[in-house]
């Protein structure tokens, strides 16, 4: 459970490669015992974010400090020692049996000899690939590989958890254990986990989300004031006519800020200030409804209105 006191400080944290800005003076917070949701598309800046927070990259400027007094290009090996990081990309090694490899990220990270032992059988039963400690990796299938990377991330007991896309290839079933166990970390033992995914139903499950596009923060909130801001805008009509003409003539409308199918029923996000106008438009074509928003709504709506600040066609 969250203590409300923050673990971690990013402020103004850029990353250029030659002339290509990758991430744009994102700031955010993490508060300790929180799971922080980090969410973005492709190419969005995720993962160069958190690979600067890991350490494992050297921000162009700005800073990232926390942890007790320390900053994450000042204090880097002390830094990585505090934390656990499982990458988007599988970074184990598929020449070694599983134990191996979870001998040797014991070590690295200083864990001695008995406790290792312990933490390994801990780990490999809870997370349920026990069965296979003495299997060469690169046998596994892709979520059991990813539980045998989570548990090399958490042999340490650090206290703050980075998993970047940590079910990405993972079935349901994997996915809903990683949770449990994201849950289990941070509610009961205290861990702060910051994860980013592209699944909304996951980031649902976060305590705070930050959303970032092209790699500039757009916003940051828990998921339900993120969706406030769409609250009474998010219009619902089943079309009596075809519901893709329908759409066609709605796309342009000035009082709609978007507007999409969802099955056979039209969507529209109503401009502020012009929810009357945009529902009277809507009346035309059936019974309008209100909406709930979801996250994907948010985001969409946020990215349409950080294309229109700046002047690009969204």
């Amino acid at each position: 459970m969250t203590t409300g006191a923050p673990l971690v400080e990013v402020t103004d944290l850029t990353r250029r490669f030659g002339d290509f800005t990758a991430v744009d003076r994102v700031s955010f917070r993490i508060l300790a015992g929180e799971v922080f949701g980090f969410l973005g598309p492709n190419g969005s800046g995720k993962s160069t974010t958190i690979r600067m927070l890991a350490g494992l990259l050297a921000p162009t400027a700005g800073r990232v400090q926390g942890l007790g007094g320390l900053d994450v290009v000042r204090d880097t090996e002390a830094w990585k020692h505090r934390l656990g990081y499982m990458s988007q990309k599988f970074s184990l090694y598929l020449d070694l049996t599983v134990e191996e490899n979870l001998t040797f990220f014991g070590a690295v990270y200083g864990v001695d000899r008995a406790r290792l032992a312990a933490r390994i059988r801990a780990l490999a039963e809870r997370l349920r690939f026990a069965r296979v400690l003495s299997a060469l990796t690169e046998h596994l299938s892709t979520g059991l590989r990813q539980r045998v990377a989570l548990a090399a991330a958490l042999l340490h007991e650090p206290e703050l958890l980075f998993l970047d896309e940590p079910t990405g290839g993972v079935d349901p079933g994997g996915r809903r254990l990683f949770w449990d166990l994201i849950y289990e970390l941070a509610a009961e033992r205290g861990m702060t986990v910051l994860v980013t995914t592209h699944y909304m139903d996951e980031a649902e499950q976060c305590d705070r989300l930050a959303f970032i596009l092209d790699g500039a923060l757009i916003a940051d909130g828990s998921p339900p004031e993120l969706k406030a801001q769409l609250a009474g805008r998010l219009l619902e009509v089943r079309a009596r006519t075809d519901p893709f003409a329908a759409l066609q003539t709605l796309e342009n409308a000035p009082m709609f800020e978007d507007v999409y199918l969802l099955g056979l029923h039209l969507r529209a996000v109503a401009a502020r200030d012009r929810v009357a106008e945009a529902r009277e438009r809507l009346s035309t074509l059936g019974d309008v409804q209100h909406a709930d928003p979801s996250l994907e709504d948010a985001f969409v709506s946020l990215a349409r209105q950080r294309a229109s600040a700046r002047g690009v066609p969204s």
